[in-house]
């Protein structure tokens, strides 16, 4: 059997610790290089995401301002049209309204002024 002396126990335990401290240093060491890149990867990621959200934002954002232009034509089309059926309808009520008898002429007369104060 081998010899075993106190010096020999001693550098054991020695290089043994310093195995174990070296070997948690380099661990740590690799714990860092995991931590700088996984930084890294989700910036990377932040940063595509953050990009693409600007760019779904801006498309929503002209296709609410197309919508809304077309929205405004489509009623300014509307108050044309209704514009142009209420002078028809006007001229056509006065050329009834110069067919009818003179009592009839007031009674119209009259219902077209409150109809044009509750408009």
């Amino acid at each position: 059997m081998a010899d075993l002396n106190l010096d020999t126990v001693t550098d054991s335990a020695c290089d043994a610790f310093y195995i174990t401290v070296g070997a948690g240093v380099i661990a740590f060491q690799k714990l860092q290089v995991q931590r700088v890149e996984l930084t890294k990867t989700v910036t990377a990621q932040l940063d595509d995401a953050k990009g693409t959200a600007n760019e779904s934002f801006a498309t929503a954002k002209a296709s609410f301002e197309g919508a809304s232009e077309l929205v405004d034509e489509r009623v300014k089309l509307l108050e044309e049209r209704l514009s142009n059926l209420e002078g028809r309808l006007e001229s056509v009520l006065n050329q009834l309204e110069g067919k009818l008898p003179e009592q009839a002429k007031d009674l119209v007369k009259q219902a077209r002024d409150l109809v044009g104060r509750a408009a």
